[in-house]
């Protein structure tokens, strides 16, 4: 073993001490984000790639360790957790940028501090699952000069995913002053062009395919077919919103304290007593407030027999003292209620049977908390099935409030038990291509017409599952999303030194909101705004330019020219945002050798990187 250690050494140390200065891209993992990350680095950006699977059996272990077969210039590094030794193996020491995204958010805080010890000047881009640790560890890793991203996949493909099921449900994206919306409107009859506006044309959309940043001079919509145009909204600032009243807030106290069950039944007795105060009122001729004040003491038991007095009272008196009896359970109950005695421990919430129009959401792993704790916060019914009682979202998702039905969705009582007859929409986000394509083909089974959205990972396998769900029912919506595939631009920007704002889904595509800085040489630098404009590439949608303040104008002059260090958001398609964030000195012929790779057993192997890249071999 000692030997073997020191032959990756040497072999990392021939790689950094080559003619070629330039640092690599280092990335820790084991899943599909990793392998698509490590894809997009070396096939898009053209950057040389070092890959650490520390697990090379599992998740995603045999595809990672043929990547330098597949997309170029990347070298594994497989059955070496990220400690010192295997950071230094992998050139971290040299590296311009290291990703961590493991799934364990113990494993990545050991391997980011461990690594900024090593080189204090590469940028780290963290997959931490935890936004409060996340939040401490990226207070204690950023540097002016070695930022630090941190975030989570699952949250960052979760507006996507979330879009895709809710088709009217615009999406919104937070930006430096204000918000941008994603719209989507059918275009019009016999429209011949694309209708102008201020808003910024980013696809036009057929059910079968779709057109992504398109010119608007150029374009011409097809005669027979419905087209949709997404455009991109921007909106100002606007003023902070005034509190809510001291009323309000009293009343939000309240309800903490008081479960919703309890809520309804102090209504309904309020309800109640309003009612036996008017029939007293009506019936013993006395005032409205002297009839409150009999109603309450009979509700008190005081005492106070109504002798002498007509049946219509006496009957009313005894009503009132049974509905008393039923307010001194129900202040029992609030008073348990309120520390928690009569709460289930587990938070278990049942399906109402009257529910209707909800998401039928299946998995609960990462991807699938994160859309549910963002359907819960826009105030959409959700339905959760998971078929593993242990898992370990479980308890989150519950204390949302979220019902789940526990077992298999291809069952049909656990079909019956989620409403499964009457949602809005079925969403299948397991970690499974394979369960997610069977839960959809079940759930199209019982309902045709239901609208799906599908996780599916292998691009060529979701094309042939899309195809075939639209040719079975070509009226009904079919989506299918890759959490890999909406996140690792994200990661992949942030280790360019760039930040990505949103991924916009148009069809199996997507589109990518980025912030860019322009630099001299680069594919903006000395072009005015609209020349700067590649139709199916790049749209710059706003600007900042160098020295003037610090928000963007989102209705930049068409004939600025783009300066060094002017501050630019565009909208991008994946590979035309991999070729304006290239760097400039990206070689297109084959690079050094990187370092050794080692198989699953531990026995080293020299890296390949004779493969071309995606650039290259075009």
């Amino acid at each position: 073993m000692p030997d073997e250690t020191r032959r990756h050494e040497t072999g990392t140390d021939d790689a950094t001490r080559g003619e070629e200065v330039r640092g690599h891209m280092v990335v820790v993992g084991n899943d599909a984000l990793t392998q698509r990350l490590a894809g997009d680095l070396a096939g898009l950006y053209q950057e040389r790639v070092v890959v650490v699977v520390p697990e090379p059996k599992q998740e995603h272990g045999p595809q990672l360790l043929e990547l330098h077969q597949e997309s170029g210039p990347i070298s594994v590094i497989a059955g070496r957790r990220p400690d010192e030794a295997t950071l230094r193996q992998a050139g971290v020491a040299d590296a311009d940028a290291l990703a961590i995204v493991l799934d364990d958010d113990q494993a990545v805080t050991a391997a980011a501090l461990t690594a900024r010890s090593i080189n204090p000047q590469v940028r780290l881009a963290l997959r931490v699952h935890s936004g409060a640790l996340g939040k401490r560890l990226r207070r204690l890793l950023d540097r002016p000069d070695a930022p630090t991203t941190v975030s989570s996949a699952s949250e960052t493909a979760a507006p996507a995913l979330v879009s895709s099921a809710l088709p009217h449900q615009e999406q919104v994206i937070a930006v430096s002053n204000g918000t941008c919306t994603v719209v989507s409107r059918d275009l019009p009859a016999g429209a011949q062009k694309l209708p102008p506006g201020p808003d910024i044309p980013i696809a036009v959309l057929t059910e079968a395919e779709g057109v992504l940043l398109p010119d608007p001079e150029t374009w011409r919509p097809p005669s027979d077919e419905q087209v949709t145009v997404v455009r991109l909204r921007h909106h100002q600032e606007t003023t902070t919103p005034k509190g809510p009243p001291a009323w309000s807030r009293m009343m939000a106290v309240m309800r903490a304290f008081v479960s919703r069950k309890l809520q309804v039944a102090a209504a309904a007795l309020s309800a109640v007593v309003a009612l036996l105060t008017v029939l007293t009122w009506q019936l013993t001729g006395t005032d409205l407030g002297r009839s409150l004040y009999l109603v309450l003491l009979d509700l008190s038991s005081a005492g106070n027999p109504a002798f002498g007095q007509p049946v219509a009272r006496q009957v009313l008196q005894i009503v009132t003292m049974f509905t008393g009896m039923l307010i001194l359970g129900l202040v029992a109950a609030i008073v348990l209620d309120s520390v928690g005695a009569v709460r289930p421990a587990d938070g278990t919430r049942r399906v109402r049977r009257t529910l209707n129009n909800h998401i039928l959401l299946i998995g609960i792993g990462s991807a699938g908390t994160a859309v549910v704790s963002r359907l819960v916060d826009m105030r959409r019914q959700v339905v959760v099935v998971e078929r593993n009682p242990g898992a370990r979202n479980l308890a989150a998702v519950r204390a949302r409030g979220v019902p789940v039905v526990l077992g298999e969705f291809t069952s049909d009582s656990v079909w019956q038990a989620a409403r499964g007859d009457r949602a809005s929409a079925v969403m299948a986000l397991t970690n499974n291509d394979s369960a997610n394509l069977q839960a959809v083909l079940f759930a199209r089974e019982h309902r045709p017409d239901v609208p799906v959205v599908l996780r599916l990972f292998d691009e060529g396998f979701a094309r042939t599952v899309y195809k075939a769900l639209r040719e079975a029912h070509p009226q009904s919506r079919t989506r299918s999303r890759s959490v890999s595939y909406l996140a690792a631009p994200a990661f992949a920007a942030a280790m360019m030194g760039r930040r990505v704002l949103a991924a916009i889904p148009a069809r199996r595509e997507i589109l990518l909101l980025a912030e860019v800085t322009v630099a001299e040489g680069d594919a903006l630098a000395e072009r005015t705004v609209t020349e700067a404009f590649e139709p199916g590439d790049w749209r710059v949608v706003a600007l900042r330019p160098a020295g003037r303040g610090q928000h963007f104008d989102w209705s930049p002059e068409a004939a600025h020219r783009l300066g060094a260090e002017d501050r630019v958001v565009v909208v991008a398609t994946r590979a035309g945002l991999g070729r304006l964030l290239r760097r400039a000195d990206a070689p297109t012929t084959a690079r050094p050798e990187l370092p050794a790779q080692t198989d699953a057993t531990g026995d080293p192997s020299q890296a390949s990187s004779a493969a071309p890249s995606a650039a290259s071999s075009a």
